[in-house]
């Protein structure tokens, strides 16, 4: 049974963090009682985060609340992360610019935390040039030659396209001088995805030319996503050229 306290704590906490999405420093009288409250975090863990389709993440002082995988409710659909990152409703499909964002995303998860399983973070931050060339590089890799071939026979998904629309757009828009507010170079789409994960509290864009993960990126990569099958397909995508020409 639990006490009425425990329960009253723990729906307070959902409701707070469902309207601000992160607890802050006037919180910090609820956020405390709560991790001294094992009846309250029972609660959350074993009910709330389970029905609601949520995961409660604890960085330091500070508590976070993020959609659980495949949430329908809390989580964006395809049309809303179009809008939210500003990517242009035009001739080219939705689904290839969305997959183009998710691999940029992957990139730098991939630099930031290198490697073999995502658990260790290796460097501070990732200028956007070197990341630009980075994700040149790899698209290149995906989407020609033997590999390629490969990879879109085995995933049934065309790499040549989206890589094609990547290399069709020129590294900078020269006639802009905020390259955040161009469409049509491959640093401004950059630009546009993480200035939506900025949004979303997960990283600092710095003066528009270096990537800054965020406590909660590095809490969610490390800890929380342990989703591991998942990590290793994603990375193989990057890493297995190696593989398959071994």
């Amino acid at each position: 049974m639990y006490s009425k306290e425990s329960v009253e704590r723990a729906i307070k906490l959902f409701i707070l963090l469902l309207e601000k999405g992160e607890t802050d420093e006037k919180d910090r009288d609820l956020v405390f009682a709560y991790k001294e409250d094992p009846v309250a975090q029972e609660i959350v863990s074993q009910m709330i985060e389970k029905e609601a389709g949520i995961k409660i993440l604890h960085v330091g002082d500070k508590l976070y609340v993020t959609p659980s995988l495949d949430n329908k409710v809390f989580g964006y659909s395809n049309e809303e992360l179009r809008v939210k990152m500003g990517l242009r409703n035009d001739n080219v499909s939705m689904g290839l610019k969305l997959y183009l964002a998710y691999f940029i995303i992957l990139a730098t998860l991939a630099m930031f935390y290198n490697s073999d399983d995502l658990n260790t973070k290796v460097r501070q931050y990732v200028p956007i040039e070197e990341l630009e060339q980075y994700v040149t590089e790899k698209l290149h890799m995906l989407g020609t030659g033997d590999y390629g071939q490969y990879l879109s026979a085995e995933y049934e998904f065309n790499f040549a396209q989206v890589a094609e629309y990547w290399h069709s757009m020129p590294a900078y828009d020269e006639t802009l001088t905020n390259q955040r507010m161009g469409h049509k170079s491959r640093v401004s789409y950059i630009l546009k995805v993480w200035s939506f994960l900025e949004e979303e509290n997960l990283a600092k864009v710095a003066v528009d030319s270096e990537i800054h993960p965020t406590d909660k990126l590095d809490h969610m990569v490390r800890k929380y996503y342990a989703h591991q099958k998942r990590k290793d397909e994603l990375l193989a995508l990057i890493q297995q050229k190696e593989i398959f020409y071994a």
